[in-house]
């Protein structure tokens, strides 16, 4: 058996390889619905096109409810069981949209879907934090982000791909939870400490930390803590979640094909999938400024695409902010496992961070929107970047004024005092 470095010892690879698993069905809720608008109103050609975005929508506000639930029902006894009843409930979903026939069938198992994918969320983070150790966990939750943003990449043009064949055979995306369900039993307590070798001197060390940080993070202060956290993670998923709701309509207006479009749009992902493989050695660049950092070069990101409109400027400027938001994730991740009083209860603390993501990426059209009428923007294909490149500004320099926070400083791995 394989074994790699957990931070605290060495533990089975095949353990981690299936934890990462779990990160590839994340971020596919509303996936297989974007490629096959076009076919779907034609197959339903009586259906309107609310119902046709209730699709896309629906699933990834149903998730955020089982979100909370899963934080609040997986306790390190039963976060095993909660993980598979998730991915059977997920996967089921995926079945059956092979053979639904109606589009009031495919917004109930819209809902199902966000139903399993709810209860799945947590845990993809979770587990890591819970077996991971200083570095190589940072390291570990850099590959989970990277690998959910990357098979975002990977479903997209398998959903298009499969289109042209059938439209019901975009939905065997969904069919995805199969994989971690498979490596379920290598994920378990059981099994992870039956084969990892530990450091006794490491976990010493760990333990007195958390002994430490028992008396040092007293409720007030951990409510403050995660206030922090959360506020940052759904302050840049907001600022980059324009990628989704107007690069199409910018990139249109200005006479360039979906086929561009959906080239510039995926550089988001490959973006946000590289940083997060690359963020040990960023994080080595760029020391205690490394969020800093990040926040700054989304802001460029976003002003590049308001000032520049050649397909090649879209996906440059693209990258850069998704490779921005790339390095911010993976370190709230870890941040978030830190602040947690204890292992057992990180599943929920991750419930609440992951709960403000989904927030971030429901109120980004409704916020430019009200913006856009306050500053009387109407229709201006560039307000949505020339605003949240500002906006990001204004937290790049409260990020500089707080800079020797725990929630700013990305190179402090200590706990929080």
């Amino acid at each position: 058996m394989r074994y790699i470095n957990s931070g605290n010892g060495q533990m089975p690879l095949i353990s981690l390889l299936a934890i990462l698993s779990i990160s590839l069905t994340v971020n596919l809720p509303g996936l297989a619905i974007s490629p096959i608008e076009g076919k779907l109103h034609d197959v339903f050609p009586h259906v309107s096109d609310l119902q046709i975005q209730l699709l896309e929508v629906l699933p990834n506000v149903v998730v955020i409810p089982f979100i909370l639930l899963a934080g609040k029902i997986a306790t390190r006894s039963r976060q095993i069981g909660v993980l598979a009843a998730g991915l059977i409930i997920y996967a089921a979903a995926g079945i059956a949209y092979l053979f639904a026939s109606s589009i009031n069938q495919l917004i109930i198992l819209g809902c199902i879907l966000g139903i399993g994918c709810g209860l799945v969320i947590p845990l993809a983070a979770s587990l890591i934090s819970q077996y991971f150790e200083g570095e190589s966990r940072v390291s570990a939750l850099g590959k989970k982000s990277g690998l959910s943003n990357f098979m975002v990449i990977i479903g997209t043009v398998f959903v298009g791909w499969m289109a042209e064949f059938d439209w019901h055979y975009s939905f065997l995306i969904y069919l995805t939870p199969v994989i971690p369900l498979a490596l379920v039993p290598f994920m378990t307590d059981r099994f992870i400490s039956r084969n990892r070798k530990l450091d006794p001197t490491k976990t010493a060390v760990v333990n007195t930390a958390e002994k430490k940080a028992s008396g040092i993070l007293t409720p007030k202060r951990i409510f403050w803590l995660m206030a922090g956290l959360i506020g940052i993670y759904v302050a840049m998923t907001y600022g980059t979640m324009v990628v989704s709701y107007y690069i199409p309509f910018t990139m249109q207006h200005f006479n360039f094909n979906s086929g561009q479009v959906g080239i510039a749009t995926a550089m988001y992902y490959l973006a946000a999938a590289v940083s997060g493989f690359l963020l040990p050695y960023i994080i080595k660049v760029m020391g205690k400024l490394t969020i800093q950092a990040a926040i700054l070069i989304i802001a460029i990101g976003l002003y590049c695409v308001a000032i520049f409109h050649t397909d090649i400027s879209y996906c440059i400027s693209i990258f850069i902010f998704g490779f921005g938001y790339g390095i911010i994730q993976p370190v709230v991740y870890d941040k978030t496992t830190r602040v947690a009083p204890s292992p057992d209860a990180s599943t929920r603390y991750f419930s609440y961070l992951l709960s403000g993501n989904y927030v971030g990426i429901a109120i980004t059209p409704f916020v430019i929107d009200a913006m856009s009428k306050i500053f009387h923007a109407g229709s201006d294909p560039e307000f949505a970047y020339i605003f949240n490149g500002t906006f990001t500004v204004a937290i790049l320099i409260w990020a500089i004024i707080c800079r020797k926070s725990f929630v700013f400083n990305a190179a402090d791995h200590t706990l929080p005092d």
